[in-house]
């Protein structure tokens, strides 16, 4: 194990520009939610169930448009592709941030979520063709490091916006930060694919034949088991301390919790050989499980460590295994695809991870997470012992340290 891949990756500058730019274009994406969470709630006069419904409108829109989005990236290049992303979200944002109706909100919000500018595939898939192969296992981790550190400002900026402002300023600041971000990606520019002009649209090399396969069917399915741990454990820290009336220890037991997945993608980051996603998010689903054993602010942020270390290291794995067993030619499809199952994965688990907490306590929303993602990673596990589901052998040989 050894580090020197970090430095290798930012003396590159077209890569360091990359994660700059990814970092500071994925700050209105985390702080979107959360805003939009407080403009129902606030203005409109909503409840947090209809807070839900236009996060689960948002969602079920990024889950249709990020497949599309992906395919239009390999068919046209990245910048004829996002394009329309960014004249939608520079229209939209203002008109629901004028919104006086939940009812006008909901399909807003779906708009919002079909043409949301697809940050994650786009660095995800420039990083597959910058770094070398030796390197790509880093570079990924750097990428979930990079987007834990904008997880953690997006949700602090937006409360400053809404009690310095209001809830409406704050949705128009955040859509037009969207577009100032896709146009700082508009002339980066990052390549998509190889030896080609990254101006040009790519249309010299359809691709021919499927692309999906069992195997890249079981990583997506292993992306939405991801997301349903963490949910689990979002949800139920949030349950937990309110149970305990320490509500306002939601920020110090989040920060251990994003820290310690912060320090987990750095060390998968420096490993010499790749872990199988199969075994990390069986790992993350039964140290999710326990995490309600914690009943005090300390004990509780101690038991989530172990979780959160795992959750970088997760998707991390995931999104390699994915960029392996994909060509060039359909990656972006692929890495849409995945963004899909993410949200899959986090909208069907939310029901009955709210229910457990419901009916049992927040304990209940711990162990559903894990239970979910436990059961999907055995799953996995069981379809990898059928020969014709395993990956190519020649994919995992190049996973393996040469």
């Amino acid at each position: 194990m050894g580090f020197s891949g970090y430095a290798e990756l930012w003396a590159d500058k077209r890569v360091r520009t990359l994660f700059v730019a990814a970092f500071f274009a994925r700050i209105p994406a985390m702080a979107a939610p959360l805003v939009f969470t407080l403009f129902v709630v606030g203005p409109l006069d909503g409840t947090y169930a209809q807070a839900g419904v236009v996060a689960a409108a948002s969602t079920i829109g990024a889950g249709v448009g990020s497949p599309w989005r992906g395919r239009l990236i390999d068919k046209l290049g990245m910048r004829r592709a996002i394009i329309p992303s960014i004249v939608a979200v520079a229209v939209l944002y203002p008109i629901a941030a004028l919104s006086s109706s939940y009812a006008h909100l909901v399909p807003l919000a779906f708009l919002m979520g079909l043409f949301l500018i697809p940050i994650f595939s786009i660095v995800r898939l420039s990083l597959s063709v910058m770094v070398e192969e030796r390197l790509r296992r880093t570079a990924f981790s750097a990428d979930s490091v990079i987007a834990e550190a904008s997880f953690i400002i997006g949700p602090a900026l937006a409360v400053v916006l809404v009690t310095q402002a209001s809830a409406s300023w704050a949705l128009f600041v955040i859509g037009m930060t969207e577009v100032v971000a896709g146009l700082m990606f508009l002339r980066l520019n990052p390549p998509t694919r190889s030896a080609v002009d990254p101006d040009e649209p790519v249309v010299d090399k359809p691709a021919k034949g499927p692309w999906m396969s069992v195997p890249l069917a079981f990583l997506f399915l292993i992306s939405g088991g991801t997301l349903a741990a963490l949910i689990g454990a979002d949800l139920g820290i949030v349950a937990q301390l309110r149970e305990i009336d320490h509500v306002g220890s939601i920020g110090f037991t989040y920060g251990l919790w994003g820290l310690s997945s912060l320090v987990g993608g750095l060390i998968y980051g420096a490993l010499n050989t790749s872990i199988r996603p199969t075994y990390l998010l069986l790992a993350l689903g039964l140290t999710t499980i326990p995490v309600g054993l914690g009943t005090e602010v300390w004990s509780l942020s101690l038991w989530v460590i172990p979780t959160g270390f795992l959750c970088a290291p997760t998707m991390t794995a995931a999104t390699e295994w994915i960029a392996k067993l994909t060509s060039e030619e359909r990656r972006g499809e692929a890495m849409g695809w995945q963004g899909t199952a993410f949200m899959i994965g986090g909208a069907a688990s939310s029901p009955a991870i709210g229910v457990a907490i419901d009916q049992v306590g927040a304990w209940g929303g711990f162990v559903a997470g894990g239970l979910i993602a436990t059961a999907i990673a055995l799953v996995a596990l069981g379809g990898q012992l059928i020969p014709a589901f395993r990956p190519d052998s020649h994919a995992i040989e190049d996973l393996k340290p040469g």
